[in-house]
C-alpha cells in the first residue's frame, strides 16, 4: 500500500461516524488534497465546547464560516456563538 493509500485509510478511519456529520473539507498530504478523505464533525458532539486555534493565515474565519452555514442547513434556528460582525460574508 502506497503512502496516500494508507493515509486514506488513516483519515477514513479517524473520521468514520455512527451517525451524521458534517463535512468540513478534504485532508491534505504534501500540500495537496486527497479525494474522498473528508474531515468530519459527528453532529450528536456539537452539544459540546471547542476549541478552533491555529495560526494566523491559516483560513480559520473561512472554516468558521463554512461550520456555520452548515450548521444552519440542518439546524434553521440555530444561534452561532460568534461575534457577528466577523463572520460577514
Amino acid at each position: 500500500m502506497n503512502r496516500k493509500e494508507t493515509f486514506l485509510n488513516y483519515i477514513n478511519e479517524g473520521y468514520s461516524t455512527k451517525g451524521d456529520a458534517i463535512i468540513l473539507g478534504s485532508a491534505m498530504l504534501d500540500g495537496e488534497t486527497v479525494e474522498n478523505a473528508f474531515v468530519k464533525i459527528p453532529l450528536k458532539t456539537l452539544n459540546r465546547h471547542g476549541l478552533i486555534a491555529g495560526a494566523t493565515g491559516r483560513n480559520l474565519k473561512k472554516m468558521m464560516k463554512k461550520l456555520k452555514l452548515e450548521l444552519e442547513k440542518i439546524f434553521l434556528d440555530y444561534s452561532f456563538p460568534y461575534p457577528k460582525k466577523s463572520l460577514k460574508y
